[in-house]
């Protein structure tokens, strides 16, 4: 909302007429002051320094060890990722360097029949190893492989399709054309006893008739009440079946549904077990590739070592160091951690949850240096507005206080937003107040002169 405050020229003229009297002559007023033009915007209050924080690396979240409104310094852990992967798989690196090392050592002193002897040893349980692994992997695809759950699907199918077939023979049994039938036999039964009342109540009325006359017409009266009382009683038998009726159907659609659901729950069954046989069929051809190559495997301390092998040693030996020094970063960055000292105003994650690389998880501010950024100034205001100019600003939550302030920053490109771009202007207050607050709307006249 754009204000724009000026002190005009205000004239009053008072004419004073009437009949046979003399004209008051005109009075011109005094001009007075001179006004200054103002943008008026809105913004909101920020630290001068704010970060997002967030993971290199994703992984799922074990601990959070900053709240909203916590003060955290510089280096301070805030959010810890699990590293239970990254710690073995530390271990299993540095063995490998290790390893890489004494393999060096000795090809760099030359082997002995010793060292040769222990090398086959070593190739040899390896080999074993690799068998038990493979049959190992082999067994566990068998059993895999027995345990298709497709019999399950089949089941479950023929469920639906049995409960499918009973819904469609009792939705043929509606019985409203029964109760349809019995609600007029009824209505005529009343009819019938009503006109049958009336003829009775009138044969009371003539005393001078035979006695036979009204005793036929009582024995009447009693009939027709009888058949009414029939007739309610098989609507209320029709109604009962209707009911019944709608019951069946309520639990049929009931049994329907959960015998979907368990159809459904066979499926995704299936998909599990396909990729579950995946997965073991690649664990056996891996084992039978690793068993193929250490069946393979040639001594190489029993030939002379040149220095192409020994330039092959130190590289693996210099790959194996770098994938340590790759893990223990990736263990750092499972840390999150203030960049600098601050308070925390808001945290975006919880224990338990899986985030990924790059996804916000805490906010930081340093709240010591609070300033005003605009969030409405549109492309048109913006040629007003230069480096130092005075400003005025005011809050909602401080109505009595009017913070002055300069204008220290301009973007130099337009943002986006819903009615149309805008511009980014920085002010810095010259005074602070505790009661400001991170986000708080801001009221500004920038003075454009």
């Amino acid at each position: 909302m754009k204000r724009i405050f000026a002190a005009g020229w205000l004239v009053l003229v008072l004419l004073i007429s009437g009949c046979g009297a003399s004209k008051v002559p005109e009075a011109t007023p005094e001009v007075r002051g001179d006004y200054v033009p103002v943008v008026s915007v809105t913004g909101e209050i920020v630290p001068e320094r704010w970060a997002t924080l967030s993971a290199e690396a994703g992984g799922t979240v074990v601990e959070v060890l900053a709240e909203p409104g916590d003060r955290v310094s510089k280096g301070a852990p805030v959010v810890l990722l699990d590293t239970t992967d990254l710690e073995i798989a530390l271990r299993v690196a540095r063995e490998e360097v290790s390893a890489q090392q004494a393999l060096l050592g000795r090809l760099r002193e030359g082997a002995s029949e010793e060292v040769m002897a222990r090398a086959d040893r070593e190739n040899a349980h390896q080999v074993v190893q690799a068998e038990i692994a493979l049959k190992a992997a082999q067994q566990q695809l068998a059993r895999a492989q027995a345990q298709d759950p497709a019999d399950d699907i089949a089941v479950a199918e023929a469920r639906v399709k049995q409960i499918e077939k009973q819904l469609v023979q009792v939705r043929a049994q509606d019985p409203k054309p029964e109760v349809e039938a019995a609600q007029i036999e009824v209505e005529r039964a009343k009819i019938a006893l009503d006109d049958t009342q009336n003829e009775y109540n009138k044969a009371l009325d003539r005393p001078w008739e035979d006695q036979e006359i009204r005793d036929a017409w009582t024995k009447q009266l009693e009939q027709a009440q009888l058949n009414y009382r029939a007739a309610q009683a098989q609507l209320d038998r029709a109604n009962g079946a209707r009911r019944a009726h709608g019951l069946s159907l309520d639990v049929l659609a009931a049994q329907l549904e959960e015998a979907q659901a368990v159809l459904a729950q066979a499926a995704e069954a299936r998909e599990a077990h396909l990729i579950t046989l995946e997965i073991l069929g690649s664990a056996v051809r891996a084992a039978q590739a690793q068993l193929d190559h250490l069946l393979a495997w040639e001594n190489p301390y029993r030939d002379d070592v040149s220095e192409y092998e020994i330039a092959q040693a130190e590289a693996r030996l210099e790959q194996a160091e770098l994938s340590v020094e790759e893990i223990e970063q990736r263990l750092r960055e499972a840390t999150v951690v203030a960049p600098f000292d601050g308070t925390v105003g808001g945290v975006y994650v919880r224990v338990g949850e899986i985030v990924s690389p790059g996804q916000s998880l805490v906010i930081l501010g340093d709240l010591s240096t609070l300033r005003v950024e605009t969030t409405d100034l549109d492309e048109i205001d913006v040629a007003r507005v230069a480096l130092d100019q005075r400003v005025l600003v005011t809050f909602d939550a401080l109505p009595e206080r009017v913070f002055a302030g300069r204008v220290t920053r301009i973007s130099p490109m337009a943002e986006s937003g819903t009615g149309g771009v805008h511009y980014t202007v920085v002010i810095e207050l010259e005074e602070s107040n505790l009661a400001l607050r991170w986000g708080m709307t801001a009221f500004v006249d920038i003075e454009v002169e």
